[in-house]
């Protein structure tokens, strides 16, 4: 059976360990010699054993976001080896099911097989497509292509074990990182030189796919029989990108294998390691009982939170030090978002906008972003600064911009595609805009799983349009009046506090609270921000909960673009858009979706209620808004197509209220739009 292992981390050293020490090559060469020696008769290890795992696939957001999955495979695998070390591997059952629409594909093969002998002399991974012939650490060519150092030590025990087993963590570094190399760390016993653990990324010569962003591999072998590291969880992740555009998003394909019920020197029929390396049968062949878990059960403990991952990236990048593990070209084409290609909204007219990035190493990217403005024919632009450290823990951002589009609070009503297509189409512009121009600096800070902290600062003049645009398809009677902002320099200090819960797909919660000190005309003024968003689904996401609870309230003298605004689209739906304004506001709203025909109809309920108060005169007069009075609300149904992506909601203001019909798309889209 194999031991309950405890693995205890001993003391760190007191200085910095050297490279290609004699002791760290001894045990190398150890390691090596062990892989390449055919095994003794006594030694020898005959197994059948049996391996269940996922593979997710996923849009992963660089603003640290939840991710949104939109497929998610289980396979079942049997594996053997036999005594003079040959394998065969035996696919029972594969399902799958998507949770987005998007193109049928086949996987590799690796993504739903087990590596069985710590990889060979060359590693591969998606049958060779994406990475191929690297040599392996403690392969023949590992002492030609790696430095390495003993950077750690681990102390094995188990009540089965004789005595305690010393695992060292062999830090590897490639001589040469223009060539195909991993960069990472091997753990090895350091009685037998046996394979524990790997974990390494890539150098950038390594991808042959030109859309690899980066390849990371998790190997873990547990301890069977006393003497036996044997495979025993494996999670590899590949994320793509497009090469020549970067957007503020990439797909992910995680893949994790956990292998489990060795049985040892099993009876085989004869020829049976004679048959193809690997079999398998069609998808949805095998029954549910080649299943032992739920295909959606373990997307929040191993595929899909937030907070594993950022814990899986850290160490990566741990080990990847400062080197550039990306395979993504340093310089590329830009968008922050489809809707900063082109846009089109009262104050700008149509906009125009592209950019480009560069990284010049790993966690380094400078942006540049230029647009042009139709309506008051005037050109903006953004320069764009980020730093994160080595850790991944802090992230340092500059920007500099000139007439930056900005829309009055709390919340935007919609996505700016949307909104392009709305004020086209309708004449509707569902923002309130004016524009920025400054320099803002931030630091971001992760404090724990799940937690983080922001601090920014900003200088910036503010300023509102001076041109009307009234050229869409529309009626002009649909289209309201700019609203008169302030204008002038702001000077204001932020922070953040935020907390994310992961426990996607069934449960997930982020709150937040947001503290503004600032400076305007001459006054002093603060402003406070709180909210609560928390979702509730079923494992096969065919029911689902959203709610979120907000809160604000502003002190001292503000531009009144920066007070809160609610009613109609984006807040309480079936109100005058944006018609109650005040300093003070709170909010609630919520929905529920039901599957009818999973994927291609959904039913929907949604309700709401909020108060502002607080509203001076001068607010009244020149944005025409009021106070609510008293508790206004909503209550509605709607329905939603292609797995709720497109969705078609009414709406009944509540009291005194109207009846509004709103066309939305996936907020979790909103970003990339």
């Amino acid at each position: 059976m194999a031991a309950p292992l405890a693995f205890a981390p001993e003391s760190a050293f007191a200085q910095e360990p050297a490279f290609d020490t004699p002791a760290v090559l001894s045990l190398v060469r150890q390691a090596r010699e062990l892989r390449e020696s055919p095994p003794l008769p006594s030694a020898s290890v005959a197994y059948k054993a049996r391996a269940e795992g996922h593979v997710y696939f996923y849009l992963d957001r660089d603003d640290g976001g939840e991710p949104v999955p939109m497929r998610v495979d289980q396979v079942a695998v049997d594996l053997f080896r036999s005594g003079d070390g040959r394998t065969r591997q035996v696919i029972r059952g594969l399902r799958r099911q998507e949770l987005l629409p998007i193109q049928d594909f086949r996987y590799y093969i690796d993504r739903l097989t087990a590596v069985q002998n710590g990889f060979g002399d060359r590693i591969a991974i998606g049958e060779g497509r994406d990475v191929r012939d690297v040599p392996h650490p403690l392969g023949s060519e590992g002492e030609d292509t790696y430095h390495y150092r003993i950077v750690d030590s681990l102390t094995v025990s188990a009540p089965t074990l004789p005595g305690p087993i010393k695992v060292y963590e062999l830090e590897v570094h490639p001589r040469d990182e223009a060539t195909p190399a991993l960069i990472g760390s091997v753990f090895v016993e350091a009685d037998t030189g046996a394979l524990v653990r790997m974990l390494f990324t890539f150098t950038p010569a390594s991808y042959v796919d030109p859309r690899s962003d980066r390849i990371t591999v998790r190997l873990e072998h547990a301890l069977w029989e006393e003497t036996l590291w044997l495979p025993y969880r494996q999670v590899v992740e590949v994320r793509r990108e497009i090469p020549q555009l970067d957007l503020p998003v990439g797909s992910v394909i995680r893949a994790t294998l956990e292998v489990t019920g060795y049985e040892f020197d099993p009876v085989m029929e004869p020829g049976f390691f004679r048959g193809p390396r690997v079999t398998m049968v069609p998808y949805g062949a095998a029954d549910s009982s080649a299943f032992r878990a739920g295909l959606m059960d373990r997307m929040a403990e191993e595929g899909l939170s937030p907070v594993s991952m950022a814990r899986i990236e850290a160490e990566v990048r741990r080990q990847a030090r400062t080197r550039l593990v990306s395979g993504l070209p340093r310089m590329r084409v830009h968008a922050d978002a489809v809707s900063s290609v082109l846009r089109v909204n009262r104050a700008e007219g149509m906009h125009f906008g592209l950019g480009t990035s560069f990284a010049p190493r790993d966690r380094f990217r400078l942006v540049a972003l230029a647009g042009y403005q139709s309506s008051p024919g005037t050109f903006s632009g953004t320069l764009r600064a980020r730093l994160t450290t080595e850790d991944g823990l802090t992230t340092t951002t500059i920007d500099l911009y000139d007439r930056q589009l900005r829309d009055a609070g709390p919340r935007t009503a919609t996505s700016g595609a949307v909104n392009t297509l709305s004020t086209l189409l309708r004449g509707v512009d569902y923002t309130d805009p004016y524009f920025a121009s400054g320099l803002r600096l931030g630091v971001e800070r992760e404090i724990g799983d799940g937690a983080s902290i922001t601090i920014r600062g900003r200088v910036e003049g503010l300023s509102g349009a001076s041109t009307l645009w009234t050229r869409g398809l529309g009626s002009a009677a649909d289209q309201r009046p700019l609203r008169p902002v302030g204008e002038g320099v702001f000077v204001g200090a932020d922070s953040q506090l935020r907390y994310r819960w992961a426990g996607v797909p069934t449960w997930g919660a982020e709150a937040a609270a947001v503290a503004t000190l600032g400076r305007w005309d001459g006054g002093g003024n603060l402003t406070l921000l709180a909210r609560l968003d928390t979702r509730f689904a079923a494992r096969d996401l065919s029911r689902r909960v959203n709610l979120k609870a907000e809160a604000g309230t502003a002190w001292g003298t503000l531009p009144q673009q920066m007070l809160f605004f609610v009613g109609g689209r984006g807040t309480l739906p079936g109100h005058g858009f944006r018609a109650f304004g005040g300093h003070r506001f709170v909010m609630t709203t919520g929905e529920a979706a039901f599957a009818l025909v999973p994927g291609w109809l959904t039913a929907r309920l949604l309700a709401g209620a909020g108060v502002v108060g607080s509203t001076s005169d001068a607010l009244r007069e020149d944005w025409g808004v009021t106070s609510t009075g008293g508790l206004r609300g909503y209550g509605g149904v709607g329905l939603g197509t292609l797995y709720d992506i497109l969705r078609i909601d009414g709406a009944w203001g509540l009291p005194g209220g109207s009846f509004e019909v709103i066309l939305s798309i996936d907020p979790r889209l909103r970003p990339y739009l």
